[in-house]
């Protein structure tokens, strides 16, 4: 699996970043996934218009699965290891992932970065900060941020 990190710090627009991408990415089916405390993983069918806001998606483009993660593992209290095996424990094997991640990771045994060379290849790793204004999905620093991702992810699949 080929896998792109975004960090950032609290608020800094991860999940934003995530969900503009997959907009842009015009998915066929989006499936939100829970995470019960006995183990279990549920998939909830969302449209393919739907916002993804802060949790763990699955997405379908062109017949490819892709992982977002828009709530940071430390966010969820789910070590991305945890997420990873939960996805293929349904028999999904996603093609890539995007996963946002905080700057500083500081809740004990949580190494996000580290854990996700065990599944596979880091094609893109950036560091974002929050965009100071309103109308920040009208700035030119937004577009560049979510059209780069999205192009990255497209060549990827």
């Amino acid at each position: 699996m080929k896998y792109i990190i975004i960090k950032g710090s609290r608020s800094s627009g991860k999940a934003e970043t995530i969900n503009a991408i997959c907009k842009k990415l015009k998915p066929e089916s989006i499936r939100r996934l829970y995470f019960h405390e006995t183990g279990r993983t549920f998939m909830e069918p969302l449209p393919p218009s739907a916002n993804i806001n802060e949790g763990t998606y699955l997405v379908t483009v062109k017949k490819k699965n892709i992982l977002m993660v828009s709530n940071c593992p430390t966010e969820q209290r789910k070590r991305i290891t945890h997420i990873l095996d939960s996805v293929m424990g349904l028999n999904i094997k996603p093609h890539l992932a995007i996963i946002a991640m905080r700057g500083l990771e500081k809740l004990k045994d949580y190494s996000t970065a580290k854990e996700l060379e065990n599944y596979g290849k880091c094609i893109y790793e950036t560091k974002i900060w929050r965009i100071p204004s309103n109308q920040y999905s009208l700035t030119e620093e937004w577009n560049k941020r979510v059209s780069y991702i999205t192009a990255i992810t497209l060549h990827n699949i």
